[in-house]
């Protein structure tokens, strides 16, 4: 009688499963209301740090707003998304390369889905002057 139950409920999700995959895929909604903040902090001697926005603006479409404070950020000064944590910014690969920052501001569109940019491998947000790192934070 148990063994029947069993073949009985299992047969019952299998369908379930089934009806399910037979169903349009939902239809990702973006809400640009929804943002998330990131920041970084001074590397290497500066004093510079700064707040990220990261904005949702179409299924497949990011915006990166970038304010920064401290000295010397009339710039240009050079920001991305690395691969990578922080502690190894000097030698990481831009992933994302974002619009330089002048006079302490940066925005950006990447061509990127919000989710992907927390998924998966360590990012992090670099500004560098030169080939020097001045800024850095993770994203998490």
């Amino acid at each position: 009688m148990k063994k029947i139950i069993l073949v009985a409920a299992v047969a019952s999700m299998m369908t379930g499963i089934a009806q399910a995959e037979d169903k349009p895929k939902a239809e990702v909604i973006v809400n640009p209301n929804v943002q998330f903040l990131g920041h970084t902090v001074p590397m290497n001697g500066s004093d510079i740090f700064g707040k990220i926005n990261i904005i949702p603006v179409a299924a497949d479409k990011t915006k990166f707003i970038a304010t920064f404070k401290g000295k010397n950020i009339t710039g240009p000064l050079t920001f991305s998304i690395n691969e990578g944590r922080c502690r190894d910014s000097a030698t990481n690969k831009v992933k994302y390369p974002l619009t330089n920052v002048v006079n302490g501001k940066s925005e950006t569109v990447v061509n990127v889905q919000t989710a992907k940019i927390f998924e998966g491998d360590v990012l992090s947000y670099t500004l560098k002057s030169g080939d020097k790192v001045v800024s850095c934070g993770t994203i998490q």
